[in-house]
């Protein structure tokens, strides 16, 4: 497998996913999503409350958990608040050509219901998944959580999809998902595909992108 800046540097395993889930049940996540202090003691302080240590400050900020996970809290334009989404790389592939592509993607279909067990091991069964090519993609997901359907159809974005409720004040989802790099799914690039998990405001209820 070659390495390119849309791969994630590390795969995380199903057991390793589940115990990051686990660390993530008593977050306040409006918490979250008002977003940190500014780099210092203060930030320090807001990171250990959930058991994060900030490692990276310039354009967003990147936390270690103390399971050993990576996530990265994304702010429009580099700020720091408020806090758009939690996302945190699960698992990846590419191929060494285009003609591997056809490869990847199946491989991505195989790996695909493990990591949805494991996720629902946590968090109970999803409140919706499903494919590139279904139809019936929930409104709860919000304007920017699916792309057109005709731009999904033909880039197989995204690959699959699947997400889950959960218990916070306003509304929290927690989305995990296939993308495919462009290319990837017509044959004109080298093919790769990621797999994240993403935290994130309920659009519908918290008035959030």
């Amino acid at each position: 497998m070659g390495t390119t800046a849309f791969e994630p540097p590390v795969d995380r395993t199903p057991q390793e996913l589940i115990t990051e889930l686990r660390g993530l049940a008593g977050v306040d996540w409006e918490t979250v999503w008002n977003g940190p202090p500014l780099p210092g003691q203060g930030l320090d302080m807001w990171c250990a409350q959930f058991g994060w240590t900030p490692t990276q400050f310039e354009y967003v900020l990147n936390v270690t958990t103390d399971t050993g996970g990576v996530f990265t809290l994304n702010a429009l334009g580099g700020s720091w608040a408020p806090v758009q989404s939690l996302s945190h790389w699960v698992w990846g592939a590419s191929a060494e050509t285009p003609e591997g592509n056809p490869q990847v993607l199946a491989e991505a279909a195989r790996v695909w219901p493990i990591y949805v067990t494991a996720m629902s091991s946590v968090l109970g069964e999803p409140a919706w998944e499903g494919a590139w090519d279904s139809t019936d993609f929930p409104t709860e997901l919000g304007p920017d959580g699916i792309p057109l359907p005709q731009d999904r159809i033909e880039d197989k974005d995204p690959y699959r999809i699947a997400y889950w409720e959960l218990a916070s004040p306003g509304g929290a989802l927690a989305g995990l998902c296939i993308t495919p790099a462009m290319g990837t799914a017509d044959g004109s690039r080298r093919g790769v595909v990621n797999m994240d998990l993403s935290v994130y405001p309920r659009p519908m209820e918290s008035g959030r992108p």
